[in-house]
């Protein structure tokens, strides 16, 4: 027995560092403060990224992966945003997307407290919501073999006046108000260690896994009926059209890699449930050269709309220079992105791949400046 020990103890000494050397742990330096600004690339494929590739000392090569546009995101103090007085116990925020999200910071976590901004679904009404639950940015320390989960949701309601004639037709006589309910939960597992191989050089990292299912729920009331869901057992669902397609769950994955050098997540790419990707960002950086706009003057027509697919952008009182149209879903996830030169000032797409519902695309500059946020419809013949 004593010989057995012995030999296990040896089989130990000289796997364990063969099986550890390499391995780091993701610690709260790379969490982000006010005043940082993350720089990241998003891409046009995953460059033949592996997602079955799990386990110990692995190499992932991205180095052939494909640069779109630049994206920066720019923490700041929660006392600069537009919302401020609804999240007291806010301290940062992040206005880089078509809301502002607020967090808080802890010494294990930070943790999303809620948004302002466009309604996440109709994207015509200005309001504020606060999660219940808790929406983890960024956790530490961080090992291979750590798993976790967490749950969140929102509400936000509003009378049915609000709601755009040309979105539902004849909707807004029917009914009071309306009421949209996100449940979102994630499923976080650090599935792997290794090294990433990206343009800009390698990186030690781990990779985390995240499952993430979301449910939209939307309930409206009727006159002398009540609440109730518009679901295909719903009479008033046909009232929505093709935007009774957003409702119901969506489930993503996504794998992140992260270093504890860097604050960026350095890689990121997210599939849908049949395995397509759907979103890829890196860590690197474009072109910062930077000509000054005046936003409030840059004109954007988007035509026909709602599209059956095929759509126009059109910019005026913009440099000359390349931007990017980005489209996002009702959450905020790029589902596409293209670029373009302002010298014709015109952009023709085709969208139809995309499902039918209501979307928002910005124009962003070279720099990762958004210059605009608008409403796009899809619809079906």
């Amino acid at each position: 027995m004593k010989k057995k020990l012995q030999s296990l103890f040896a089989f130990l000494a000289i796997i364990l560092p063969s099986v550890l050397v390499g391995q780091i742990t993701v610690t709260n330096s790379i969490f982000p403060v006010p005043g940082d600004t993350l720089r990241t690339v998003s891409a046009e494929d995953a460059g033949g990224f592996d997602t079955d590739m799990i386990g110990s000392n692995l190499e992932w090569d991205l180095r052939g992966i494909t640069s779109d546009e630049a994206i920066l995101t720019i923490y700041t103090e929660a006392s600069e945003g537009d919302a401020t007085d609804t999240f007291p116990d806010a301290d940062l925020l992040d206005k880089s997307e078509a809301q502002e999200i607020y967090y808080k910071s802890f010494n294990n976590k930070i943790v999303e407290i809620g948004r302002s901004g466009l309604d996440p679904v109709l994207n015509a009404i200005n309001l504020s919501f606060t999660n219940d639950g808790e929406s983890v940015l960024r956790r530490a320390p961080m090992s291979f073999g750590d798993a976790y989960d967490d749950e969140s949701s929102f509400r936000i309601g509003a009378p049915a006046t609000v709601i755009p004639d040309t979105l539902f037709p004849g909707l807004s006589t029917l009914i009071d108000s309306i009421r949209l309910t996100v449940e979102t939960e994630n499923d976080d597992f650090v599935d792997s260690w290794g090294t990433l191989r990206l343009p800009d050089g390698d990186y030690d990292v781990l990779r985390l896994k995240r499952t993430t299912s979301t449910n939209a729920i939307l309930e409206v009331k009727a006159p002398f009926i009540g609440w109730s869901v518009l679901d295909e057992n719903n009479p008033l669902t046909a009232a929505l059209g093709d935007f009774a397609d957003l409702l119901g769950e969506t489930i993503t994955t996504s794998y992140q890699f992260y270093g504890n050098e860097d604050k960026e997540i350095l890689a990121n790419l997210t599939y849908d449930d049949q395995g397509i990707l759907i979103n890829a960002t890196y860590k690197g950086e474009l072109s910062t050269a930077t000509e000054e706009i005046d936003f409030r003057n840059v004109g954007v027509k988007t035509y026909p709309n709602p599209t059956y697919g095929d759509v126009t952008f059109e910019l005026t009182n913009l440099p000359k220079g390349e931007y990017n149209v980005v489209l996002y879903n009702i959450i905020g996830k790029r589902l596409w992105s293209d670029r373009f030169d302002n010298n014709s000032g015109r952009l023709n797409a085709n969208l139809s791949h995309l499902k039918k519902g209501t979307y928002l695309y910005s124009i962003v500059d070279k720099n990762g400046r958004k210059v605009t946020t608008k409403r796009l419809m899809i619809i079906t013949p």
